[in-house]
This record gives structure tokens, C-alpha cells and sequence, in this order.
């Protein structure tokens, strides 16, 4: 990500999908931690990690290592051979904080956030029939509002409709903290809604920061974000302020419940990056960062039991420490694939891992 992360200080061209080799059946078997951004002796960050509906796993990150912010992706079969890292966009400006989503029809549909100036920026979606092959002619703008920052987008999707969220802090003339705003393509629509603020989600003396949302059930969306004080403009600079995981649910993706604090560890306590995935036995999870126990470690907690916090937590020991922890399921039962960024700022690499935890 475009900021630096504080608490690394405690951790130190278009490619065809038949890039990777078939393994059939797929293998998945447990690896030690890998580098995947290989090749790369700068920044590499911001993974996004989705189980494709053929049964690979998807990665896609920012890196800068062609001279320009750029989003590549790349995928695997069998959690050992990756596809060649495709370039997926070539704007001048940079591209930062891909989230991937694979909608039920199959298409993939991948979201960023564009630089155009010092943090002045868009949120860019782009979408393909398959996950190495992208044109930036099929871009289109979620947000076109000019003289802001709109970054750290993710996307879901409700009943055909796709969902952005994102956040910004200069929309807003009455709060100037960061704000989740929320973005809405309708079935059949080439355009986005204007986005606008979650409804009853957002602090009015708080910064709201890193959504992450999902569809968890058949009639649930939750929405995880963290939530911090103003003593710092984001939740990981130096010194780090205390922070919290929220979350807010709904059943349509639009109209969201008051937000609920998950976390309520006393001091200052910093968790950061959360995110959901899917275990194999249907139940849904949030990982994130946390300091909860002093050092910097990852760790899980089911969504049945977010209100009831620190009861249900575990502490994931197969991801080491870094930071920007994501988990996909892969298709062989028990297995899952795990990503995360490590390395000192301005060198930062992406490392992945199949683990059975």
C-alpha cells in the first residue's frame, strides 16, 4: 500500500490461461512460505487471493516493478506452478489495491484505486471472462468526483448488482474523518450509482477505514472495517494509535445494521487489514493484524462470533507475521492458500503459503 506500514519495523503483457501446467488431480499440497512476487527487487503489496469456480487460485497485487504502479496477476493450479504474473494495467498514473471478485456467471471483476496526483485519485473496475486476460480498453470508473482520494476499494456482489466500497475523507464537508462510502452497479447497467456513505455506518469523530464485505449467507452481507482515532490521519503509522474491528451486516448489501466494535482489547492495541474468507465447512471467518499479544500476528475469528469477541479467536500460526494476511480456499479438501506482504519498506515482496490448519 501506498503508506507505510509501522509494524514491518518488527518483522523485517497478456498471458493465456493454459500458462499454468494441468495437474489433475489438483495437488495443493502444504508448502513452506514462497516468494510469488519474483522478480521484482522493489515494492510488491496489496494481495487479493480468490478460489476461481475451475477450481484454481487467483492472485492478483500492486508492484511497481516496471517503473510505473501497476496491478498484476497471476494463478495456480495446484498451489506449486504459477502462471507468468500478468500486467494488468498500463495507465501513466498509479494502481494501487486490487480486490478480486468472480461473480455466478463466472466473470471475473477486479477493482483499484488510480493516482492521478498525490493522493488524488479514482476507483477503477475492469472485468474478463478469464483472470490472465485483461484489456484496459474495458476499464470504466466507479468514481469520478474530482479532488479526492478514493482508495482501498473491495467488491461483492447481491442478487446480479455489483457492490464497491471504498473509502475517502474530503466528500464529506461536515466530516473530514475517513469515511466507507459505497458504490452500486445495477443488473443490466453500464454505469455506477454516485457513491454515497454506508447509511448508519461511518463515525462522525473516527476515522473508518479498510472495508472488507462478503456475502456470508444466503440473506447476510457483513462488512469489516477498522476504526481508529484521529490522532493519526490512518491506522498503521508511526506511533500507531489504538484501533478496533467493526462490522455492520444486511441483507440485500445496501441497508446495513449499527455498526458493532469486535475488538476490546484495553491499550494501545492496533488491528488492521481485515478481511473474510470462506472455510470449506461453509463458515465464514475474518483475518486480520493484530497486537493483541505484543507482537505483530494474524489472527481468525468466525463472523457467528463477532459480538462476542475475544471468544472464538485464533491465532493463525501457519502465516507468518507481515502484514495484508489474505486466505482462499483451494479445492482439495482441508487445504488452503494463504497470502501476505513481508520485507522492508520500499522492498516489500508478496509470499504465499498452502497450509492445513
Amino acid at each position: 500500500m501506498r503508506r507505510v506500514l509501522f509494524l514491518l519495523g518488527v518483522v523485517a503483457l497478456v498471458a493465456c490461461d493454459d500458462d499454468v501446467p494441468p495437474t489433475v488431480p489438483p495437488t495443493f499440497e502444504p508448502t513452506a512460505p514462497t516468494l510469488l512476487s519474483s522478480g521484482s527487487p522493489t515494492r510488491d503489496e496489496d494481495p487479493s487471493v480468490i478460489l476461481a469456480r475451475d477450481g484454481s487460485v487467483v492472485v492478483a497485487w500492486f508492484s511497481d516493478r516496471g517503473g510505473n504502479n501497476d496491478v498484476y496477476i497471476t494463478r495456480t493450479t495446484d498451489g506449486a506452478n504459477w502462471a507468468p504474473a500478468v500486467r494488468v494495467t498500463t495507465n501513466a498514473g498509479g494502481d494501487f489495491y486490487p480486490n478480486l471478485f468472480q461473480d455466478g456467471a463466472g466473470t471475473f471483476h477486479l477493482v483499484w484505486f488510480r493516482w492521478y496526483a498525490l493522493e488524488r485519485g479514482h476507483i477503477v473496475h475492469n472485468e474478463s471472462a478469464g483472470p490472465l486476460s485483461w484489456n484496459p480498453a474495458d476499464e470504466d470508473s466507479v468514481t469520478t468526483a474530482p479532488d479526492v482520494d478514493d482508495w482501498v476499494p473491495c467488491i461483492t456482489g447481491a442478487a446480479d448488482s455489483l457492490l464497491v466500497f471504498f473509502v475517502s475523507n474530503e466528500r464529506d464537508a461536515v466530516n473530514p474523518t475517513n469515511e466507507i462510502y459505497l458504490s452500486i452497479r445495477r443488473p443490466g447497467a453500464t454505469a455506477w450509482d454516485a457513491a454515497l456513505p454506508v447509511p448508519g455506518v461511518n463515525s462522525a469523530t473516527q476515522h473508518d477505514h479498510l472495508p472488507f464485505a462478503a456475502q456470508t449467507g444466503p440473506n447476510e452481507f457483513t462488512l469489516v472495517w477498522v476504526r481508529h482515532d484521529t490522532s493519526q490521519p490512518s491506522p498503521w503509522l508511526s506511533p500507531p494509535p489504538t484501533s478496533h474491528l467493526y462490522y455492520s451486516q444486511s441483507t440485500d448489501g445496501t441497508t446495513w445494521s449499527a455498526p458493532v466494535q469486535v475488538t476490546n482489547d484495553v491499550g494501545a492495541v492496533v488491528n488492521v487489514f481485515p478481511a473474510l474468507y470462506r472455510r470449506q465447512t461453509g463458515e465464514w471467518r475474518v483475518v486480520w493484524l493484530s497486537t493483541r499479544a505484543g507482537a505483530p500476528a494474524a489472527y481468525e475469528l468466525p463472523v457467528a462470533s463477532l459480538d462476542a469477541y475475544p471468544a472464538g479467536i485464533v491465532e493463525n500460526t501457519s502465516l507468518p507475521p507481515g502484514y495484508s494476511h489474505r486466505i482462499a480456499p483451494t479445492p482439495v479438501s482441508g487445504a488452503y492458500l494463504g497470502a501476505w506482504v513481508q520485507g522492508p519498506e520500499g522492498a516489500q515482496d508478496v509470499y504465499y503459503r498452502v497450509h492445513r490448519p
